[in-house]
């Protein structure tokens, strides 16, 4: 994977990820991501879980459509 996406908080919801300068999510150890509105510390599970899910959802978003 090679885009950071904001994650959703399994918590509330929100996609505003609070990330330390440098983060790779496939670093060991994980680096500490928290969420903004919440300040839920995710796990490595959940944050690689939400990155994906959220990376299959832009890409299936249409792009502009040529008239």
């Amino acid at each position: 994977m090679d885009q950071i996406y904001p994650v959703a908080c399994p918590i509330c919801g929100e996609c505003q990820n609070i990330l330390p300068g440098g983060f790779e999510p496939f670093s060991e150890p994980f680096g500490k991501v928290n969420c903004m509105v919440c300040n839920h510390q995710f796990s490595k599970i959940e944050y690689l879980a939400g990155l994906d899910a959220r990376a299959r959802a832009l890409a299936a978003l249409p792009g502009p459509q040529a008239l």
